[in-house]
């Protein structure tokens, strides 16, 4: 696992400073930003709806002088004249015909580029004068035409919407048209005619086209039916024509969003003398551009103070942060157990302050230390002698109790003329007792199983057949450590309880099993077993035997055969002397069944050795 890096005091401090600046920077950038585009954005609308109002104007201006066009006839009294007496022969009609036709074109038609059909027409007759091949559409029928019948039964021009019609070649164009009724100067009730203009919109687009919007900005023209009358320099996709609403309700204030994402700021204005909408779109990235390339440049700038700030806080914060540094390094070896130390004290100001403050609490501490190690050491002492003098008063209760057994053993072999019996029993317990000279000493559980051993062939001396055992050992655990006389007082309660209370053959099993970290010895016998409800008392009493540091083991009197309240003394024994070995993990347990046998554990919850020694693989079983 890799170590987790801690930044100092230092770093967080530059950190922090940097973090101060860099938010800052950006909040003043951030807002500067948002205050100058929103002013831009604003100042945009404004120019841009003057400029499309001044052209809104200025069209209709131009539709106004195309209606004021239409009274040319009245300044002309052959062409009144013609329509008022129309001539009876044809020579007088073609004569007419071209007088009418040639005022259409000299007066009307060849000065404005834009107007690409005239018409004088009435019941009788009908002239005109087109600049393109062909006519209205309803030229034939034109007395039918809701215009015609408006315009003579009205006073006032009418202004008949863009439509498409043919002019130039198969494609259709947008035509709009301008039609007033011509009356009679002395009767101006009695209508001569109809007068009808058709033009194109060449006308509003040279007004349009003077028009200047932003960079990547476009103007258009929308008529009644949706319509795009007019595009500046085609600047916009066909996609984007097809998807913008004309009406103000589906824009986002003066904003409005294309498919793509593209945001645009629109404005717009309508004619209403002739149904037409102006709209001005000027790109919003295109515009902000200026604004980010600045804000950019604002950035950068800011970079390069905060980078010098870093450099110069950094320096500054190394000399003054190095007092505190110094107590840092001293207070390590303070740490390390150097209480020896002490800080220079430079300044007067808080960091001398706390450099007086931190020799003080080192001096005091080595005085604390000082005091507590002596006190510690009391402590200790006294724990110890106490713990000696426990293991004392166990011990002893142990030794007379197996010298007891063992030669009362001896003394009914020798009762018995059992002479060589008892030659081999003195043998065997004079091998006992080299084993348990140093029974207040730790030794390897192999000589604990050589004392088991001398006690089982002294006892088997006695009860002979009716007495067998098997000690399987594991060589791995024979140099484990364990207090002396562990496991022969299980064996001894093992005979006492089996080959004592039954007729039958006694077998005693001493047998070994590894843990992930300790062992445990088991000792089994056949006996007649423990009831339950003294062997729940054993248990309770091997449980709570150690609850007490301080309570005193219980001792027979001299002389005193234990009682049967007295049978588990062995264990309580063995109990305590493991816990204050190995502490509270080791344990005794006993398990039983009735009239069949009873089970001892020990659990070692250490493996200590006094060598090392080569673990064998095989499992090596002594047997009677």
């Amino acid at each position: 696992m890799s170590k987790i890096i801690h930044p100092t005091f230092k770093a967080k401090l530059v950190a922090m400073i940097c973090l101060f600046h860099v938010l800052s920077i950006s909040a003043v950038s951030f807002l500067n930003y948002q205050r100058y585009s929103r002013q831009l954005t604003g100042q945009t609308i404004g120019q841009t709806q003057q400029i499309i109002e001044q052209t809104g104007a200025n069209i209709n201006t131009y539709l106004n002088e195309l209606n004021r066009l239409t009274l040319a006839p009245y300044y002309n009294d052959d062409v009144l004249g013609i329509l008022e007496n129309p001539p009876a022969s044809t020579d007088r009609q073609l004569a007419s015909k071209r007088t009418v036709e040639d005022f259409l074109a000299f007066v009307m038609t060849l000065p404005r580029d834009e107007i690409l059909r005239v018409y004088i027409m009435n019941a009788e007759n009908i002239y005109s004068y087109t600049r393109t091949p062909y006519e209205m559409e309803d030229y034939s029928s034109y007395q039918e035409s809701t215009w015609y019948r408006q315009a003579l039964s009205g006073t006032k021009p009418i202004y008949i919407p863009p439509h498409l019609e043919k002019a130039f070649g198969s494609k259709e164009i947008p035509i709009f048209s301008i039609v007033r009724p011509i009356r009679s100067k002395n009767n101006n009730n009695l209508v001569l005619g109809v007068i009808k203009v058709d033009a194109d919109y060449s006308g509003i687009h040279k007004i349009c086209d003077r028009v200047e919007l932003q960079e990547g900005g476009a103007l258009l023209i929308i008529n009644d039916q949706n319509q795009i009358i007019y595009e500046s320099d085609g600047q916009l996709s066909t996609d984007f024509l097809s998807s913008i609403s004309p009406s103000p309700k589906d824009w986002d204030g003066h904003f409005y969003t294309d498919m793509q994402g593209r945001k645009y700021i629109v404005n717009h204005y309508a004619i209403a003398s002739s149904g037409l909408k102006i709209i001005a779109l000027n790109s919003y990235e295109e515009l902000m551009q200026p604004v980010r390339e600045n804000m950019q440049k604002t950035i950068f700038l800011a970079s390069v103070c905060i980078a010098a700030s870093v450099i110069f806080f950094t320096f500054f914060i190394r000399k003054f942060l190095a007092p505190l540094a110094e107590i840092i390094r001293l207070m390590r070896s303070v740490e390390s157990g150097d209480l020896g130390v002490h800080a220079p004290v430079r300044t007067e100001d808080e960091i001398g302050y706390l450099t007086i403050s931190f020799n003080t609490m080192v001096d005091n501490l080595g005085q604390f230390l000082h005091r507590n190690n002596q006190l510690v050491k009391e402590v200790y002492e006294t724990k110890y002698l106490y713990k000696e003098a426990q293991y004392n008063a166990l011990y002893s209760q142990i030794k007379p109790h197996f010298m007891y057994n063992t030669l009362n053993t001896i003394s009914l072999l020798i009762k018995c003329g059992e002479n060589t019996k008892a030659v081999r029993a003195i043998e065997s317990f004079s091998s006992y007792l080299g084993g348990i000279m140093n029974v207040d000493k730790n030794i390897p559980l192999e000589n604990e199983i050589h004392i088991c051993l001398a006690y089982l062939s002294i006892m088997q001396l006695r009860y002979e057949d009716k007495l067998t055992y098997k000690i399987e050992t594991l060589p791995r655990l024979c140099q484990c450590i364990l207090p002396s006389l562990s496991v022969q007082p299980l064996v001894e309660n093992a005979i006492k309880h089996g080959c004592e209370q039954q007729r039958r053959e006694t077998h005693i099993e001493i047998s070994f099993r590894e843990e992930l970290d300790g062992y445990r010895i088991l000792v089994s016998d056949n006996g007649p077993g423990i009831p339950p409800d003294k062997l729940e008392e054993i248990n309770n009493r091997l449980h709570t035997a150690n609850n007490t540091e301080n309570a005193s083991p219980q001792t027979a009197s001299p002389g005193q055969t234990p009682s049967p309240s007295h049978s588990s003394i062995g264990l309580i024994n063995i109990r305590k002397r493991l816990s204050l070995k190995f502490g509270e993990k080791a344990t005794v347990s006993v398990a039983s069944s009735y009239g069949l046998g009873t089970t001892i554990t020990l659990y070692i919850p250490d493996r200590q050795t006094v060598q090392t020694m080569e673990e064998k693989d095989n499992v090596s079983h002594l047997s009677s």
